[in-house]
């Protein structure tokens, strides 16, 4: 190759380079050069707006008016729907059954309010203190198994007071079959306090006799007519273990006791589980009532009578809870 070709071929390289150089420097391309529609496009593009601070303070403020405005919508929507919950519904959404509303609203004020229903829901349900109770000489303690009867047995007889000072109250456990009449004693100086005397060899004349009693709940009815035609007729009360913590359908299930007139309920294992509304409501709908709270194992603490005060506190409490 001569130099004169050489020269020539050099000539043209740099001529080719001074073209592509031009492309990027004018940011403009001509159609001879090659370059593609979208280059054309993005290069003939007008530059980017830019923003000063006195620009984007009406934007945000205008945005932080339209928010507020909408947490204030949302406010006011809320608290007209809580208003419009009617004392039914809240009822319902509690854990009362229809059956405990349905009983409760008859023949009251259709406006209501939650906290009057709970005050005579309270007072439909818990009993505590009562005559016929503090009069009785026999207290049967029966319940299902491992449901703390034996313990709430000896609770009653430390709890419990008795007639005459330094006379303790009796525990027992007994099924109670067979002829009772065979346990008192017969003749003109027969007592009913002496139930049990020939075996126990206790004086029951200023204390209770609280049986722990193990027979089976659908031979009670049968063992309290018993009891009832003995020629001198026994005062008895009887009272329920309920363990706490089940079903609306289980406590109805098992308080469904047939032939058991006074039958008062003890709700037990309270330091465990919290009673719920539904459990209330299924003693409520059976027409039993609450007579005793029971919580801890120790035997000279935790069980009470239960009070109307109580159960509404607790039961307020609830409300409150759901921001009503």
């Amino acid at each position: 190759m001569s130099e004169t070709e050489l020269s020539d071929d050099y000539k043209g390289f740099s001529e080719l380079i001074d073209v592509e150089t031009a492309k990027y420097e004018d940011a403009k391309l001509s159609p001879d050069a090659g370059a593609s529609e979208d280059l054309n496009r993005s290069l003939n593009e007008p530059k980017s707006q830019t923003f000063s601070k006195s620009d984007i303070v009406p934007a945000f403020s205008r945005i932080t008016t339209e928010l507020q405005l909408l947490i204030d919508g949302t406010m006011a929507l809320a608290s007209d729907t809580n208003y419009s919950i009617s004392t039914q519904s809240k009822m319902k959404m509690l854990g009362f059954s229809n059956k405990t509303i349905s009983d409760l609203m008859e023949g009251s004020d259709p406006n209501i309010n939650i906290e009057e229903v709970i005050k005579k829901f309270t007072r439909t349900i818990v009993q505590g203190k009562n005559h016929d109770f503090d009069a009785s000489q026999i207290i049967l303690v029966c319940g299902p198994e491992r449901s703390g009867k034996t313990v709430l047995s000896k609770k009653l007889a430390k709890f419990l007071p008795t007639k005459l000072d330094g006379q303790a109250n009796t525990v027992i456990s007994n099924p109670l079959t067979g002829d009772l009449g065979s346990l008192f004693k017969s003749g003109l100086d027969a007592n009913i306090t002496s139930l049990f005397r020939k075996r126990q060899d206790v004086n029951l004349d200023g204390g209770k006799l609280i049986v722990d009693y193990e027979g089976p709940i659908d031979v009670l009815s049968s063992v309290l007519m018993k009891l009832n035609g003995l020629e001198q007729k026994p005062n008895v009360s009887i009272v329920y273990a309920l363990e706490v913590g089940k079903s609306y359908n289980a406590v109805q299930q098992i308080l469904e006791i047939s032939q058991i007139p006074n039958l008062c309920i003890a709700l037990t294992k309270m330091d465990l589980l919290e009673v719920s509304v539904n459990e209330l409501s299924a003693i409520s709908d059976l027409g039993k009532k609450i007579q005793f709270f029971s919580g801890l194992k120790v035997l000279e603490d935790g069980l009470d009578f239960a009070k109307v005060s109580v159960m509404e506190d607790f039961l307020n409490n609830l409300v409150k809870q759901e921001g009503w």
